[in-house]
């Protein structure tokens, strides 16, 4: 009927796909919405970033130097079609930041079994040196406008001839609604690959937050010798 529905009903009607472009936030998900609508009418396209948060993601993962936890993620990411940016934490705002402001300092964090350290902040975006910390990978991507546009543009043919080019048919405005699936499908490849890789080097089927702890609470000769020994 005409009934007015509360505001607890309306929540519960809330989701990410309350408009199809996979926002979680549903004014910005209409603003993007009626932006794209603004792009298609005129026959171009437009891009757009997106964030990727992963969370419970366990310590020790990753590589010091050529496999770097950050640097496997982009090389996935940057992998898949239409991306053309990369930035993990801070990113490129955290260069407008102090050394004093950026540095994520560490505190520590009592449980029933052990104590864990933990960072307060995380303009890291969830490794250092390229491990990861246990605190939550953040990164963004950036995605490009779609090539292939209805609006006519002009080019040259093989034989070096000026002409112009308008795509024909149905082509997306933008593939920024698209990409979210993409890139949790890659990150979570290359996660479940650099925790196989780990779970390697322990040998012995305990997991990564396990060590952890337990190498907090320990003799540093004695976890030395065993990992002397395993390799």
């Amino acid at each position: 009927g005409n009934k007015k529905p509360s505001e607890k009903e309306l929540k519960l009607l809330l989701s990410e796909e309350l408009v199809p472009v996979r926002c979680p936030h549903p004014p910005s998900a209409c603003r993007i919405t009626t932006l794209i609508r603004s792009v298609k009418s005129t026959s171009d396209s437009i891009g757009g970033t997106v964030c990727c948060v992963c969370t419970k993601v366990p310590p020790a993962l990753g590589e010091p130097c050529f496999d770097k936890l950050e640097a496997l993620l982009a090389h996935g990411i940057m992998s898949l079609p239409a991306t053309k940016g990369f930035e993990i934490g801070s990113g490129f705002e955290g260069t407008k930041l102090r050394g004093s402001q950026h540095n994520d300092v560490f505190e520590a964090v009592t449980t029933d079994s052990a104590v864990k350290l933990k960072p307060k902040t995380n303009h890291a975006g969830g490794t250092l040196g390229g491990i990861s910390s246990g605190s939550d990978i953040i990164f963004r991507v950036a995605v490009k406008p779609v090539s292939t546009i209805g609006k006519a543009q002009d080019t040259v043919d093989f034989l070096g001839q000026k002409t112009v080019l308008a795509a024909k048919g149905r082509h997306d405005p933008c593939v920024l609604p698209r990409t979210p699936p993409l890139i949790e499908a890659m990150t979570s490849l290359v996660l479940i690959d650099a925790a196989l890789i780990q779970l390697t080097r322990t040998g012995n089927g305990t997991t990564m937050s396990d060590q952890n702890q337990v190498g907090l609470n320990s003799d540093p000769t004695s976890q030395a010798n065993k990992r002397h020994r395993a390799e």
